[in-house]
Order: structure tokens, then C-alpha cells, then sequence
């Protein structure tokens, strides 16, 4: 199969570039194989629009989530299949797709590949993987992105997650889900395509990738003090048996706020409030390799 390899330069700190150079220096790789190394999400996105163009039949994102998210428009405007070795500080794209490192080790050695079908997010027409958020969240995330302690994964997410505190005053929100209407004051909203994000937490533990439906975490307005204990339970997704937890799902959302809040989708700067979500089902092509007795 003919691949492009697509090298985000700076994913993990250098940690792309590494589990590149290692594929490159193997020898049982069954693929013809471009390597392409990117310092940027848009010269990622004109690699993959050029490749297409030359017969290119599969595309290989070598980072993390912001790589991912950076190709997605590409990818989904060109229905390029692509597969993802995961060497960036989150990784949640992967591991919402149930990327084991037995299955991320194969895409590659395999010489047989298969296609899943996933569903496509918007925020505001910004695609993006896993999940969107409004909030205290997005401002989590914009911490990160700044460096505020972030030092990667989820211990630094976490980090972030407590100089966030000092700031954390609930706001008023509107949020309709396919005509269903809820307002009131609130810690944050996350609108989910898979069920984690900030390096393994469950924010929508029944969120799928491949349902045609984007799951709603709304997390009401709660002290600090309940923040901070809640907070753990997130990691394994049993924060949603709070009363201040609602959940919804459908294929349409906005979400109304005053002020203009920001909001981040799979990491990344989206726009600000008002916002509408959708989803796309079947709008990205994802690689897997064929089990070997499948082959």
C-alpha cells in the first residue's frame, strides 16, 4: 500500500520524531512509505492535499491529538483513510479509537489493512476528533497550550486542572441538543465524539466514535471544593452519577454564553461562544491492520 507518513516536528516534545526515526530504520514494513516531517498543522494539511494528488492511498499521522486534529479537513475533504501512531503528550484520539500498542505496532508491519468508518465532529465548522469544551475546561486547556505547568500527559493536565481553580467562577450558558433546552449556570460543557480527552479522563464514558450521535456533558455549577473531589472520578467516568452531571446526546448542539467564552476542541483554539456543534457520521476512514488470521 502506498502511504505518507506525516511527522508533526514537534509532538511529545521531539517524541514524533523518534518513533519516526525507528520506523524508517526497519526493515519489515511491507508499505511503500513517504516520509514527510511538518512544522506546521496547515503544511501537514497541503502534504496530505499533494499526496492525494499523486495516488497516495493511505495517510499515517505520526504525533498526538493537535496532529490529528490539524489533519482532519484535509482528510476528510480528500476521504483519505489514515492511521495513527500516537507519540504525542494525550494521545486520546487513539485511545478513543481502542489503539492498543499490540495494534499501533501493526499498522505498519502488516500487509494487510483494513477500513473503519468513524464519525466527524464540528465546532463552529472547525472539525475535530474526540471532544470540544466550553468552560472550565477550555480553560484548562488554554493553560496547557501556554505551558502553565504542563509538562505532558495526564500528570500535567492535572497540573493544569489546579491553577485553573484559582480562576473558576461558573457562568450562564444556553444549551440546546436536537430541541432539548437547558439553562443555568455552569462549570463547564463538553461536547464529545469519543468518550476522553487531557490524557485518559472519561468526561462521556458512552460516547462512540462511529454512532452518528455526539454525547453532552453538562457539569452544573458546583464550589471548588466539589470540583476538586469530583474531579478524580473522572478517570473513570463515574463523575456522571453527580446531580450536578447532566448528560444528552443527538447530532446538533449550541451552546449560548454571554460574554463569549472560549472554546477548545481535541486541545486546540475553536472559536468562541455562541457555538453550534454537528456530526458527520462516517466522515473520516480510519486504518487498522487485518488480524493475522484474517490475512
Amino acid at each position: 500500500m502506498r502511504l505518507l507518513a506525516v511527522v508533526n516536528r514537534r509532538a511529545g516534545g521531539g517524541s514524533a520524531l523518534r518513533c519516526a526515526a525507528q520506523w524508517r530504520a526497519r526493515r519489515d514494513v511491507p508499505h511503500d512509505v513517504e516520509w514527510a516531517v511538518t512544522d506546521s498543522a496547515a503544511e501537514a494539511r497541503d502534504r496530505i492535499r499533494q499526496s492525494a494528488a499523486c495516488g497516495t492511498e493511505g495517510i499515517v499521522l505520526v504525533g498526538g491529538d493537535g496532529t490529528v486534529h490539524g489533519a482532519l479537513a484535509a482528510l476528510a475533504d480528500e476521504s483519505l483513510p489514515f492511521g495513527v501512531l500516537p507519540a504525542g503528550r494525550g494521545n486520546d484520539f487513539a485511545r478513543n479509537l481502542g489503539l492498543t500498542g499490540r495494534t499501533v505496532a501493526e499498522l505498519l508491519r502488516r500487509g494487510s489493512l483494513t477500513v473503519r468508518e468513524i464519525d466527524l465532529a464540528t465546532a463552529g465548522g472547525v472539525p475535530y476528533g474526540s471532544v470540544a469544551c466550553v468552560g472550565f475546561d477550555a480553560e484548562v486547556n488554554r493553560l496547557a497550550r501556554q505551558g502553565a505547568g504542563y509538562f505532558g500527559g495526564t500528570a500535567g493536565y492535572v497540573a493544569c486542572v489546579l491553577r485553573a481553580l484559582a480562576h473558576y467562577r461558573p457562568f450562564d450558558v444556553e444549551v440546546e441538543v436536537d430541541g432539548w433546552r437547558w439553562q443555568g449556570p455552569v462549570t463547564l460543557v463538553a461536547v464529545a465524539n469519543g468518550a476522553c480527552y487531557g490524557g485518559g479522563m472519561r468526561i462521556a464514558p458512552r460516547a462512540r466514535m462511529d454512532d452518528g450521535a455526539l454525547d453532552v456533558c453538562i457539569v452544573s455549577a458546583v464550589t471548588r471544593a466539589t470540583l476538586l473531589r469530583q474531579f478524580p472520578k473522572i478517570f473513570r467516568g463515574t463523575h456522571t452519577s453527580h446531580p450536578a452531571c447532566i448528560l444528552r446526546a443527538g447530532r446538533r448542539v449550541t451552546v449560548h454564553a454571554g460574554t463569549g467564552h472560549e472554546v477548545f476542541a481535541d486541545g486546540e483554539p475553536a472559536g468562541r461562544t455562541p457555538v453550534g456543534f454537528a456530526v458527520q457520521r462516517a466522515g473520516l476512514r480510519v486504518l487498522q491492520p487485518v488480524p493475522a488470521t484474517a490475512e
